[in-house]
């Protein structure tokens, strides 16, 4: 009951807030690359980090409490849990006193917000659209995470599909092409359409991908022009961001060699891809979250990555996933047989995941269960070793492991 009463109380005053000062809003769901995503953005179209004209949510903002509070209060940060940005009743208090001031007080108010929208379960999209008109609205992708909640993968189309319908008629709808929903969730949107791609031509899409010893580069394509991408990043998925920044900062008429330099400084929060050097073997930290589209994506990654090194992944659940769970984990083993030199796994996915990949050739030696014994095996010259699975799990003690390993 109490949280029902903040949400409709901080989605009045958020509204009224937006009502007040009309920023441009740049609204962005998607089953994986949401937060990757929205923080190319920001790259792209932040002249300097610290640019308050242009703000976007915080952390894991992205709840229907959190990305009303980032409206009353840009770059809100909230108070740490356990490691979890919530709410906390004396921060309600705040944002009530900050919404009041701002709405009585003509105030300096972000021109543009970047907002990360969650929809974990049905209904989070329509309360969202209930107070946010997009005037960019963007698709990354439908995968089959959150499940769990939803009765079937046609009720979780249809909920990410709403952003769609609420995108201002001036303004335009970005979808990911290589996305199997994609076309058919266009449908819903009258507004401009722009496709990305990393797979083939879009209206922006990336050719001649590769991967260097300081990150990811491609090209750019749109229309007949051609612009160099260089980003500080390893993962494949990260092409996609990019793609999708570059496609709203040109509709923001930023010039594309200024956008590709930015992107030079594309910096992603902890736990995403990150390549951390340990000794001589190459440890990557993608603890932050799991399911199956950015699992096989990390692992597509880590084969680029890992030529002529010895590729290892630690893999652990993926939750939220409903029916889809046997499956998913067992497509995941299935792909890792083909990259993988080593496979250790954790929990009643990774099990799952261990058995398909046995099944698909993995050797009977080459894939066990984790322990932390296993640091020191793992721990060897010219290994590359991906570290993922859903964050209840704790993956990330795993990351730490390695490092005391090491000392």
């Amino acid at each position: 009951m109490a949280r029902k009463f903040l949400k409709i109380w901080l989605c009045y005053l958020a509204k009224k807030i937006l009502i007040k000062y009309y920023p441009r809003i740049v609204a962005i769901t998607g089953s994986t690359g949401k937060t990757s995503t929205k923080e190319a953005i920001l790259t792209v179209l932040r002249s300097q980090a610290d640019d308050k004209q242009i703000v976007g949510t915080v952390g894991n903002l992205n709840t229907e409490l959190g990305v009303a509070a980032s409206i009353i209060n840009p770059g809100f940060v909230g108070t740490t849990v356990k490691g979890k940005v919530k709410l906390s009743i004396k921060d309600v208090w705040r944002l009530t006193q900050q919404a009041l001031k701002i709405l009585l007080i003509k105030m300096p108010y972000p021109k543009i917000l970047v907002l990360e929208l969650a929809a974990d379960r049905p209904g989070d999209i329509r309360y969202f659209m209930s107070f946010i008109r997009p005037e960019v609205g963007i698709l990354t992708n439908i995968g089959d995470v959150h499940l769990e909640f939803f009765g079937s993968k046609a009720e979780l189309v249809e909920e990410k599909g709403l952003i769609m319908k609420h995108i201002l008629p001036k303004g335009i709808a970005i979808l990911n092409q290589d996305d199997d929903f994609s076309k058919l969730i266009s449908r819903k949107t009258n507004s401009k359409k722009i496709f990305i791609s990393a797979e083939k031509q879009a209206d922006w899409w990336a050719s001649d991908i590769g991967f260097g010893s300081s990150g990811i580069h491609f090209n750019a394509i749109a229309g007949n022009k051609i612009t160099q991408i260089d980003l500080p990043v390893f993962g494949y998925q990260f092409v996609y961001a990019a793609l999708i920044a570059l496609a709203v900062g040109e509709y923001l008429h930023i010039p594309r060699e200024v956008m590709a330099k930015r992107l030079n400084q594309y910096i992603l929060p902890k736990g995403r891809f990150e390549v951390i050097k340990i000794g001589e073997t190459i440890v990557i930290d993608d603890t932050y979250n799991a399911n199956p589209t950015s699992m096989l994506a990390a692992l597509k990654s880590l084969a680029r990555l890992g030529v002529n090194r010895r590729k290892i992944a630690i893999l652990g659940d993926m939750r939220e996933l409903g029916s889809a769970y046997t499956k998913s984990h067992q497509n995941v083993g299935e792909y890792a047989a083909k990259v993988l030199d080593q496979l250790w796994v954790v929990g009643e996915g990774g099990a799952l995941i261990k058995e398909a990949a046995l099944k698909a050739g993995l050797p009977q030696g080459q894939a066990r269960d984790f322990n932390p014994d296993a640091i020191n095996i793992i721990l060897q010259d010219n290994s590359i070793v991906l570290v993922k699975g859903s964050r209840a799990v704790k993956m990330d003690k795993i990351i730490e492991l390695f490092k005391l390993g090491y000392e």
